[in-house]
């Protein structure tokens, strides 16, 4: 009883390592969105993946009764801070772009040209400069279109955006509703009135099986994104390197529990929890893929600093031309 006490002590310390250590990743990263009114370094592929890994992971502890405590909560909590994410990409790729837009628009009328009197009566004398004083107002009127036009069509353009967005996080709830939908069509109670438990655990593996493969797989559109702009900018460090940690910590508070330590079944024990060890263990891989990508990139960095030439250097190598 004493040796069990010390190993659960182990893995509360494993665990709540683990929770502190998603706490610090995803936090940071929606601090990052706010800051910086932007998400566009994040992968909305990369969003749904871990949403829907985040979702099956929770569903699959629900109906599993072998699974710990903490690993509902900590489920619970991972829900929570995506659909925060999830939120922060709709908003700072469709919504706030259009109220910039339209605060620029109401900002930036047109005003009339102002003639003083003594202008008024030359260009009423002078035909010529009544002349000048029509293109210069038809250049303005040309100008204020084209800004018109510009203003339109960059609202054209984050409105097409929007609706793209608005898609994509469409399909995600439509994921969700098809998942609810299947679990409530895989839990129907029989005609006897009752769940068998055999059935109910067969349900809970198979998601959490299917909760490791969206979790493994997860990462691969963010490195992809990564890759095709040659940069890391807009990810925060801490999202990767706290969720290396996390889930190390995650698949030692397992591994040390008195449920696996203490078992007499420990090979049973094990099987059911593989896609838990695996989903968190699985995605280390990745995660130090992010940080090669980052020492990769770092001559890429977007908003680095810019060399200006002086002009003397300009002349001078203009000198030696001639």
């Amino acid at each position: 009883m004493d040796n069990c006490s010390q190993v659960a002590n182990v893995s509360s310390f494993f665990s709540t390592v683990s929770l502190l250590s998603w706490i610090c990743a995803q936090m940071p990263q929606i601090f990052t969105n706010y800051k910086t009114k932007s998400a566009e370094g994040i992968s909305p592929l990369f969003l749904l993946l871990w949403f829907m890994g985040d979702f099956l992971s929770f569903t699959s502890c629900l109906l599993n009764d072998v699974v710990l405590k903490f690993q509902v909560y900590l489920s619970l909590f991972f829900i929570c801070n995506d659909l925060t994410l999830c939120y922060q990409y709709y908003y700072y790729n469709s919504v706030y772009p259009r109220k910039n837009l339209e605060t620029i628009s109401s900002s930036t009328e047109p005003e009339e040209p102002v003639l003083s009197e003594g202008v008024s009566k030359i260009a009423d004398v002078h035909s010529s400069t009544n002349h000048i004083h029509i293109r210069g107002h038809t250049n303005h009127d040309t100008e204020t279109l084209s800004l018109s036009q510009s203003e339109g069509s960059e609202s054209s353009s984050f409105g097409s955006t929007g609706r793209t967005k608005k898609a994509g996080f469409s399909s995600m709830a439509a994921v969700g509703t098809f998942i609810n939908a299947g679990v409530a069509n895989a839990m129907a109670i029989p005609k006897d009135g009752e769940v068998t438990t055999l059935s109910k655990e067969s349900l809970g593996l198979f998601l959490a099986w299917c909760c490791t493969a969206v979790y493994v797989s997860s990462r691969c559109p963010q490195l992809y994104k990564n890759y095709k702009r040659k940069s890391v900018d807009g990810i925060s460090p801490l999202l990767f390197g706290s969720a290396l940690i996390g889930n190390l910590t995650y698949t030692l508070s397992i591994l040390t529990s008195c449920d696996f330590v203490e078992d007499s079944n420990k090979t049973q024990f094990f099987w059911r929890q593989l896609p838990y060890i695996l989903g968190s263990s699985g995605t280390v891989v990745f995660d130090i893929a992010y940080f090669y990508q980052r020492y990769l990139y770092r001559d890429y960095r977007l908003g680095g600093p810019v060399m200006l030439e002086s002009w003397e250097s300009i002349e001078s190598r203009g000198e030696q031309w001639d």
